[in-house]
């Protein structure tokens, strides 16, 4: 909280210096575009609507050609053999979900560095056809699923 000189609390006009360091003091606490700002107890009347993808295709075979997504719910219409989506670099409690509405097993990346469920560093996990998972970021590295997934080994076995 910027702190701000009152006249009316000090009792007599403001110095030139007390006029400068209240612009100061607003400059350095405004909200910028871009800014990650941090609340505490937040209520919220009315809908919570967070960003959502209605068609989402994956692609390519690997991480790095995987479809980025980019919004809080994601469903995705189109899976090629063996395409996949790739979560956003972790940040702890960044949470997304993705509903795969097709027929093929869709596979979800973690970000460049980051893991999922503990396992291999870069190594998707698989959301079964007609299935859905929430992923939620535990810290800067660590992904975890809400919702049971079906796990493979890098060879293609099915480990549950």
């Amino acid at each position: 909280m910027a702190t701000i000189t009152l006249r009316s609390e000090k009792g007599s006009p403001l110095t030139n210096t007390e006029v400068d360091n209240n612009f100061n003091n607003l400059n350095t606490d405004k909200y910028q575009s871009g800014d990650n700002p941090t609340f505490g107890n937040l209520t919220l009347t009315g809908d919570l609507k967070p960003s959502i993808s209605a068609t989402v295709s994956a692609a390519g075979t690997n991480q790095s050609g995987a479809t980025e997504l980019s919004d809080v719910y994601n469903i995705v219409t189109t899976v090629g053999s063996g395409a996949g989506v790739k979560l956003p670099t972790a940040a702890a409690s960044l949470t997304y979900t993705v509903v795969n509405t097709t027929a093929t097993n869709l596979l979800v990346y973690p970000n460049v560095s980051d893991k999922i469920n503990g396992g291999t560093v870069n190594v998707a996990v698989t959301v079964a056809a007609g299935s859905s998972a929430t992923f939620v970021a535990k810290d800067a590295t660590d992904w975890y699923s809400l919702t049971p997934l079906l796990v493979f080994d890098s060879t293609g076995t099915r480990l549950n």
